[in-house]
């Protein structure tokens, strides 16, 4: 027989697989549903914070995703107090994490005795919040780990077997989650690439055009050259402008087509060599700080995702916004990243703008940052400077 409790405890159980199952649905929550689901199975054992890790196979390393006090999602990069968690760390040669990857268990912890601590980063954390008792709980899926949760308690007694057992199905589908999360990404990322094959040859065919056409004034203004001079001049001008507009298509197409390098140093090496070409060109003091650790593998989309809207809003700022100094700020999270570029010009009305379709490029910004499924803010004022902030998933969660 079933009691009153276990009954309780399995209904719950049924309610958290039925709303898991009707976020997959939607990829655009599924990060929100690993942080319900593990806001949830903190709360199952009384714990009073929570960690997810995501784990790199190639370098043993684990990175820090989500961290939870109180039962709320804190900013780890934004608090001096969460120095100790910003950093990967190894744990190919921990013992404790062999483990439980082989148990696919969970493993309960006396956080008191420093010395029987295997994961030695997470002490400081234990300690600033009081910490008796820990639980540690692999991610596993298709029988290859993917991450760790770890729970820390005020109380030094384990939760009783149907509350751990409760938690422990809970984080398996936190882990379904990315999983999918994983697979969306890749999926999108593919789509992404077959439209852009596809625009590279309607361009291609664009380019040809705008050759002929050159081509074709250029001998009108041959003809003409002693005859009619004037008529010869305005040939060549309309020529010259062709060649420009080509050019100028040609080398957005490169931007966005261009293979960028992904792992330490691609993206955020690309970031900083536009910027400060951008800075030595206008005579702009330009700043650019990068936060957190970067991931090894960056999708490609995220990549160019960065470096178009990047490159609009540098460009933006130069040729409206007349600024003095301009920032800009990467921060690598670990199933996101935000680029924000700020500077201290003029400024504009934003809804006037977005109402008479005027330039800026925001439209084409927005764009870029919905396609790839990430999110674009732009906060300007005249006379107080522009602020433009994107996110973007790095599709390798």
């Amino acid at each position: 027989m079933i009691d009153q409790d276990e009954a309780t405890e399995l209904a719950t159980a049924n309610d958290a697989l039925r709303r898991s199952l009707a976020s997959l649905t939607n990829a655009e929550d599924l990060w929100s549903f690993v942080i319900g689901t593990l806001t949830e199975s903190a709360q199952a054992i009384a714990a009073s914070s929570a960690a997810i890790f995501l784990f790199d196979e190639r370098s043993s390393h684990l990175r820090t995703a989500i961290v939870l006090e109180d039962g709320r999602p804190v900013d780890f990069f934004k608090e001096d107090r969460f120095t100790e968690l910003r950093e990967p760390f190894e744990v190919g040669h921990s013992i404790v994490w062999q483990e439980l990857v082989t148990s696919k268990n969970y493993q309960w912890r006396d956080l008191t005795d420093d010395s029987k601590l295997s994961f030695k980063w997470l002490i400081p954390w234990y300690r600033r919040l009081g910490l008796t008792g820990g639980l540690a709980v692999p991610l596993i899926f298709n029988a290859r780990p993917i991450g760790l949760a770890v729970y820390g308690c005020r109380n030094s007694e384990p939760p009783p077997r149907s509350r751990l057992e409760l938690l422990k199905n809970l984080i398996h589908e936190a882990a379904v989650a990315i999983q999918v999360l994983r697979i969306n990404h890749r999926a999108r990322d593919a789509e992404i690439a077959h439209k852009e094959v596809r625009a590279a040859g309607e361009v291609h065919e664009s380019v040809a055009q705008s050759l002929a056409a050159i081509s074709m004034h250029l001998a009108g203004a041959q003809s003409c050259l002693e005859s009619n001079p004037a008529k010869a001049s305005r040939a060549i001008g309309k020529a010259r402008e062709l060649a420009r507009l080509g050019i100028e298509l040609v080398r957005r197409t490169t931007l966005v087509l261009r293979a960028a390098p992904s792992g330490e140093n691609g993206t955020s090496q690309r970031l900083v060599d536009f910027i400060r070409d951008a800075g030595r060109e206008s005579g702009l003091v330009c700043d650019f700080r990068e936060i957190g650790q970067v991931p090894q593998t960056i999708g490609a989309e995220t990549e160019k995702g960065l470096l178009q809207i990047s490159r609009e809003a540098v460009n933006n700022a130069l040729q409206h916004g007349r600024p003095q100094r301009l920032e800009a700020v990467l921060t690598w999270y670990a199933d996101r990243v935000k680029l924000e570029i700020a500077d201290d010009g003029v400024g504009f009305d934003l809804n006037t703008s977005e109402q008479h379709g005027e330039g800026y490029g925001i439209k084409g910004m927005r764009e870029c940052a919905a396609i790839r499924g990430g999110t674009l803010d732009i906060v300007s004022r005249s006379g107080h400077g522009t602020r433009v902030s994107v996110t973007l998933p790095i599709l390798n969660v």
